[in-house]
């Protein structure tokens, strides 16, 4: 990068894309020439419980940085390439639930607990990366060579290389996109999120306890996805099938793009979420009976960002397209940026390219795949709460929908998803280094 001098990168956030990045640095063969700072403003990096999917395309990355042996430790069953149950899809908002299709992928799909993930990326970081808590990020500036960090306890840092991975809300966006909007008028759209006009309620449940609210549930041994209108559920088995995550989502027709009224996120009663999922079949009652402490979350999201980077600042993760969950894709996505992000930074340390070059060929690559995944997050969401294009006319608990529309719904979904298992990040990365 035009200098042998140490490349200094901050990685504001320690969330999984940021970890992630750091990881990736901390294996580079250049990785004496880097230092990461990790800049986290929580008090300790920590994860609320929740589960987090990782498909075949994530899971390369994953092989290649050499996490897949501590991450496969969590996991009920070693990684293959046989065909494998994703999601057993039913009906359920109705009091007999009907069995749809199962969506049978190559590899299926890995999930774990979000803190185990984030444990095993820390066992990784090396020598080069250290770990600022308490340190929140509020403004930054960007000199000819440098840039000056400003954090909330009124401390100063500098680095050459500012990545903001500071999630939905970020800092780091909202500054960059502020002072580009003035150049490019359609950058504005994209600053701060918005409501999707989803909440999710999340909790996790003993296998344990819910074996005994319903022996046999079928949640004990497969991945579900429980559908309804403007609702549905996503159930599967994480901590090596101890624990069942379940994220039940709730749509509120015409509220995407509204304010969303009250907190983001709060604590709520299991009278609530019993209520919102009333006339559900019964294995939907019994799993979510045994969510003890449930807390609801508004869901909000961006709209397509024209760049992920510029100049000295790159975005990652959920500050560059913050997404529906819809796809499982939210952390896979964020490991990708960092993965393709690392790559290029590695690469100009070889070719000597300057750091502008590096962000440009970042967000050249990562900018369209990114915001295709949010996409088609978001379609594949009406998809499963059957509010997609020949759905208008069905109601909550309408027994009578044809079966073939509701396979054909399955098929959508597969169709729409199958680049996670039929497409390597591998190509993304020889092309990104070949523009340096």
């Amino acid at each position: 990068m035009g200098s042998p001098e140490t490349l200094h990168i901050a990685i504001i956030g320690g969330g999984i894309g940021g970890l992630a990045l750091a990881v990736a640095l901390s294996k580079s063969p250049y990785h004496n020439s880097i230092m990461v700072d990790i800049y986290e403003a929580a008090a300790e990096i920590a994860e609320i419980g929740a589960g987090i999917a990782m498909l075949p395309r994530t899971w390369e990355i994953m092989k290649i940085l050499g996490l897949s042996t501590d991450l496969t430790g969590h996991l009920a069953h070693t990684p293959n390439t046989e065909p494998s149950i994703v999601f057993k899809f039913r009906k359920s908002d109705q009091c007999e639930g009907v069995a749809i299709k199962d969506l049978v992928m190559s590899g299926g799909m890995m999930t774990f607990h979000r803190a185990d993930v984030q444990r095993v990326f820390l066992k990784h970081l090396g020598p080069n990366c250290r770990v600022h808590l308490s340190r929140r990020l509020v403004s930054f500036t960007e000199s000819e060579n440098k840039i000056q960090l400003n954090f909330g306890d009124n401390s100063r840092a500098s680095c050459d290389l500012i990545v903001g991975a500071d999630g939905v809300n970020s800092a780091v966006r909202k500054s960059l996109l502020r002072r580009l909007s003035p150049i490019s008028e359609d950058l504005k759209i994209s600053i701060e999120p918005s409501w999707s006009g989803i909440v999710v309620y999340r909790g996790l449940v003993s296998s344990e306890l819910l074996a005994q609210h319903l022996p046999g549930h079928r949640a004990l041994k497969n991945p579900m996805m429980y559908c309804g209108k403007n609702k549905h559920l996503v159930v599967y088995p994480v901590s090596q099938g101890r624990l069942i995550n379940v994220a039940a989502f709730a749509s509120q027709p015409g509220g995407e793009g509204t304010v969303f009224s009250g907190a983001t996120v709060a604590d709520v009663s299991n009278e609530e979420l019993m209520t919102v999922y009333k006339g559900w079949e019964d294995e939907v009652q019994a799993l979510l009976k045994c969510i003890e402490k449930p807390s609801r979350w508004a869901v909000h999201a961006l709209s397509p960002l024209k760049i992920y980077a510029s100049g000295q600042v790159a975005l990652i993760g959920d500050a560059a397209h913050a997404m529906t969950p819809h796809q499982g894709s939210g952390a896979g996505q964020a490991i990708e940026d960092s993965y393709i992000l690392s790559s290029v930074i590695i690469g100009a340390l070889h070719t000597r390219a300057p750091i502008t070059r590096t962000t440009e060929v970042y967000s050249s690559i990562r900018q369209p795949f990114g915001n295709g995944v949010l996409s088609a997050s978001r379609n594949q969401g009406m998809l499963y709460e059957m509010t997609a294009p020949g759905f208008e006319h069905i109601q909550e608990g309408d027994s009578t929908v044809p079966f073939s529309r509701l396979s054909d719904m399955v098929a959508k979904v597969a169709e729409g998803w199958k680049w996670a298992w039929t497409t390597s990040i591998e190509g993304d990365r020889k092309r990104a280094l070949a523009m340096l």
